[in-house]
């Protein structure tokens, strides 16, 4: 079964362009969806055309019509005054005397010009799939970034539960967000089910519907000590894997979330308040988030989780990774607070908070703080040898340490900080690819880039 087709407005006065582009689109086929042709003959017709039909993919305008500038008035119209940044637009022109200037391509974003003498039936066919690949690309960019926002938005849905929140109620009103955003029709069900059957279906899981005519998403929750909720969420349509992904981290954080604030007597949650407390008062002397060790937590577990780490051990890393800077509570703020660059005196003193982090933590005999010792102490190790304060090289450095190292230095470089002002994406992730076997355990780095995806949506959404 076919899909919505893809809406292509052709603008020219030569009834022969219209009748051999409508011949092409009748083979085209993209993404199961066909093409349907839309004509007009004029810059007015286009505009009633245009006006109706917002959600236009493509364009192909003739520069030449009842104006030399009709073609090019349309573009300003679409850009301008309709604000269309989506449709892709193609001028095409059988007179090359009236291309339109190279600033007016840039100023409109006209997206290819093409003599229509140069237009044989191959090229336009692949002109026509090119344009709606770029159109598809541009949607669901445009929708990432909504989905993004909107989720963000609701996370502080789920912030503070308590036992009186509705979680059924909840989740639905969740996915009435995302059913607007995605322009599909979701149907959500619950099932209440027991511990066994809660340990089997306790990740988020994909599949698609027995017709597969769309996506179904399955995940389990403890709403509390001995209660067990399945959920089924069933999609019209099969979803773009990017919105896939997003929704299954925002998932796990939710279900994360509601787990933790509900079942608010478990040993896990307590003891992450409390060392969020603590790393978050070590954070604030540094006039740094506590959020910074909030996501550095969570990211380390996704990659913990890649690399097959036990679940006993992976809510008890994402702790213990949290506290790898608590040993800054012991420098002066003359040195933590200082808005330049540190002497090779006052840098010496720096180091220092990894084995002040370590004589904190090592005092509890406790396997958290066991691990979370280790991390403190080792997580300015590099891969070949040159960081401290052991100058560990390799695989001598703990792996959990290894993995925090990367995290740390991924969402501190991306965050302001006294000294300096934030680097973008692009800088983090070339500098992260270019000390890979230098500073970074080159798997650690393939496992990261693997999860990539995973970790930016946390970090965006702000968990």
């Amino acid at each position: 079964m076919k899909g919505e087709p893809w809406k292509v407005l052709v603008v020219d006065d030569e009834p022969d362009v219209h009748a051999i582009t409508s011949v092409i689109a009748r083979d085209i086929v993209f993404l199961n969806r066909p093409v349907k042709i839309y004509s007009a003959y004029s810059e007015k017709e286009a505009k009633e055309i245009l006006t109706s039909t917002p959600d236009m993919a493509l364009a192909m305008i003739d520069v030449v019509m009842e104006k030399d500038s009709s073609g090019l008035e349309l573009v300003q119209f679409i850009r301008e005054e309709m604000n269309n940044n989506r449709i892709r637009l193609v001028i095409r022109t059988g007179q090359p005397g009236f291309a339109p200037p190279r600033e007016i391509i840039s100023k409109y974003d006209i997206n290819d010009y093409r003599e229509k003498a140069e237009l044989s039936s191959s090229a336009l066919f692949t002109l026509i799939v090119a344009k709606l690949r770029e159109y598809n690309d541009f949607v669901i960019l445009d929708k990432q970034r909504l989905l993004l926002s909107e989720l963000g938005s609701l996370t502080s849905m789920f912030i503070n539960f308590g036992p009186e929140v509705n979680i059924v109620n909840l989740v639905d009103e969740i996915f009435d967000s995302v059913s607007k955003i995605l322009d599909v029709e979701i149907r959500t069900t619950h099932t209440v089910i027991d511990k066994e059957e809660y340990i089997r279906s306790k990740k988020t899981s994909w599949s698609s519907s027995a017709e597969n005519t769309g996506d179904e998403l399955s995940f389990s929750v403890r709403t509390s000590l001995n209660d067990y909720i399945k959920f089924n969420v069933h999609f019209s349509s099969i979803l773009d894997e990017s919105f896939e992904k997003i929704l299954d981290v925002f998932i796990s954080e939710f279900v994360t979330r509601v787990e933790n604030d509900v079942i608010s007597k478990d040993l896990v949650e307590s003891l992450y308040k409390v060392v969020y407390i603590i790393s978050e008062v070590t954070e604030a002397r540094s006039l740094e988030t506590g959020e910074h060790v909030r996501r550095v937590g969570t990211a380390t577990k996704i990659l913990a989780e890649d690399l097959g780490i036990n679940d006993e051990e992976l809510p008890l890393l994402e702790i213990a990774a949290m506290l790898h800077d608590v040993g800054k509570i012991g420098i002066p703020d003359s040195i933590l607070l200082k808005p330049s660059r540190l002497s090779d005196e006052e840098f010496e003193i720096m180091k220092q908070h990894t084995s002040i982090g370590y004589n904190i933590l090592s005092t509890v005999d406790h396997p958290l703080f066991k691990m979370a010792s280790l991390v403190a102490l080792y997580h300015h190790e590099n891969w070949d040898g040159s960081g401290y304060p052991k100058g560990l090289k390799g695989e001598d450095i703990p792996l959990y340490a290894r993995i925090v190292g990367l995290m740390d230095v991924y969402d501190a470089l991306l965050s302001d900080r006294i000294y300096r002002p934030a680097w973008d994406e692009e800088a983090v992730l070339k500098y992260i690819k270019e000390n890979t076997g230098k500073k970074f355990d080159p798997k650690i780095v393939e496992i990261f880039e693997r999860n990539y995806d995973k970790i930016r949506t946390l970090y965006f959404l702000g968990f």
